[in-house]
């Protein structure tokens, strides 16, 4: 068994064992979040050895509660744990902090126990985990590299620049980090701009080709794929765009997919503007049911004020679907005309024409989905990652 964790001078074996560690990942509450950790565990597990790692609190339980499963690529271990509760500010935060760490050191045993001992950790979004990567590098001088998809960085989104604490913090976890492995260029250079980090390398996100694939069905209107978070998203602005677009276009269908702190506002707007016979809500749902409304789908659609990479616009590429987005974040990294139409953020206007012109345009779905494949399959990024593993272990 390998042993870097407590032999740092043995070079590791040529596959190594990576340990993922998130700030976000698909729990019971939300079976969506950070579900592209997920695909990049999976993705890396291909070619190396890869366990999860993943802590959090739980309001529901009264004690531990720790599962343990193996998937095709990669073993997981979640450590749910009670939620703090004080009256104390302070005592709570200080108390929050100990049981995390304390969680996050039971998971790391419990994986030694099982075999699994880390040679590096691949840390996710850097808030809060990250405090636990640079502790175990401290620690037990265990090297560990940082995925970031956090929009807080990106000046349309300005919440890094408002927080004292995290300016304090997270420089400290990425200039300690081996490299910084941000999902898009514009991420990178927002976290350079914010001097976070020195050696980058990006990575993009994976979509899984397996679940997302062309199908043949009457196309009947767009999709929506988002958290219905209205000051990011613009759900409302998609609302009223195809309120008109269905003047001349009566017949055609909206289909929004997803949940979040707006969702019964935008119900309503729907009610009021007499749209409920023409825009369907559906809530979270499964891939397959996210495939099945991108084949009956002319494009897919985003009209969000801010964004970093977002998963969705590859999973319709892989759908052999075009993709409508605001020119914002990283999106026009992917976006060509070949694949979709670039609009600007809060022009209402141009994602009208942008709706129509998907419906007039013979779109290439093999082209499209061959893109997705090339670039975003998990064993292209797999690859990318096990290159890095390997520069970083000396291999």
């Amino acid at each position: 068994m390998k042993c870097y964790l407590y032999c740092p001078n043995i070079k590791p074996k040529v596959i190594a064992n990576i340990l993922f560690i998130s700030s976000w990942y698909p729990n019971k509450e939300d079976p969506t979040l950070g579900i592209f950790v997920q695909r990049h565990a999976e993705a890396a597990g291909i070619y190396n050895h890869v366990a999860v790692l993943h802590v959090q609190s739980d309001q529901s339980i009264s004690k531990a509660n720790i599962q343990y499963s193996e998937n095709k690529t990669y073993k997981e271990l979640i450590v749910n744990y009670p939620k703090v509760n004080s009256q104390l500010p302070r005592w709570a935060n200080l108390t929050k902090v100990k049981q995390y760490k304390f969680h996050y050191n039971l998971g790391l045993t419990l994986l030694a126990e099982k075999g699994f001992i880390p040679d590096l950790v691949h840390c996710n979004i850097m808030n809060p985990v990250g405090l636990i990567a640079k502790y175990w590098k401290r620690k037990h001088q265990l090297p560990y590299v940082v995925t970031e998809h956090w929009t807080g960085y990106l000046e349309s989104d300005g919440r890094y620049k408002k927080s004292t604490l995290l300016k304090l913090l997270i420089p400290s976890i990425a200039r300690r980090s081996e490299m910084i492995l941000p999902v898009s260029d514009d991420l990178k250079r927002a976290l350079q701009k914010n001097r976070i980090g020195k050696n980058f390398n990006v990575v993009r996100n994976v979509v899984d080709t397996d679940q997302f694939f062309i199908q043949e069905k009457t196309k009947t209107g767009f999709l929506v794929v988002a958290d219905l978070e209205n000051s990011q998203k613009n759900i409302s602005g998609i609302i009223y765009s195809f309120q008109e677009v269905l003047y001349n276009n009566p017949n055609l269908q909206l289909h929004i997919a997803g949940g979040g702190t707006d969702e019964d506002q935008l119900k309503s707007l729907v009610e009021e503007l007499n749209l409920s016979e023409s825009i369907h809500f559906h809530g979270r749902i499964s891939a397959d049911g996210i495939n099945d409304l991108l084949a009956q789908s002319y494009a897919s659609v985003l009209f969000s004020n801010y964004e970093n990479l977002p998963c969705v616009i590859v999973e319709s590429f892989a759908a052999g679907v075009p993709f409508i987005a605001t020119d914002v974040g990283g999106i026009r990294e992917i976006l060509h005309a070949e694949r979709g139409i670039l609009i600007p953020a809060r022009n209402q206007s141009a994602l009208v024409d942008a709706m129509l012109q998907t419906i007039q345009t013979s779109w290439d779905k093999n082209t499209i989905r061959a893109y997705a494949v090339k670039h975003f399959s998990k064993a292209s990024i797999g690859k990318e990652f096990d290159h890095i593993y390997k520069s970083i272990l000396g291999e």
